[in-house]
């Protein structure tokens, strides 16, 4: 069903037809807005039907502060930062790939600011600073006969 606005009488009437079941999984999902909320509370109500406990979304953990980002790799091209900052997301490692719209956008700037850059919080430091070692030395490379339907390999 394409997103409208439909005023209280429209949903009134989309509540009315909806089977007990449907009716009841939508007051659960806690999805719908306020005023929808309160019809289709209203519409079981009427039914003499149970309301049901309305989902909660639940807040995310706050991310575990690992320090300062620090500047991991500096004058790249963005699309080397993008590629270390995803290697490094791969292993564990937050990172950021920095300065890559200024540089793609005005390649005379990117001297400036000295490339693109790839950041890491200053405790993963030295853990990134291995992964990107061996990511240039070729340790991380697929064989050419690498199949990634395989999910042996």
């Amino acid at each position: 069903m394409p997103w409208t606005i439909m005023n209280s009488t429209d949903l009134t009437q989309l509540f009315s037809r909806l089977a007990d079941e449907a009716l009841s999984s939508r007051v659960a999902s806690g999805e719908l807005t306020e005023e929808a909320q309160e019809l289709a509370v209203a519409e079981l109500r009427t039914r003499g039907l149970p309301i049901p406990e309305i989902a909660r979304e639940q807040e995310a953990p706050p991310e575990e502060y690992l320090g300062d980002m620090v500047i991991l790799a500096r004058g790249l091209t963005p699309t080397e930062a993008h590629l270390l900052s995803a290697c490094l997301h791969s292993a564990g490692i937050q990172a950021d790939a920095g300065d890559t719209n200024i540089v793609q956008a005005n390649s005379l700037l990117a001297i400036a600011v000295g490339g693109a850059s790839v950041r890491v919080p200053s405790t993963q430091l030295a853990e990134a600073q291995a992964v990107v070692d061996a990511f240039r030395r070729g340790d991380l490379a697929l064989d050419d006969d690498f199949d990634p339907g395989d999910p042996a390999t």
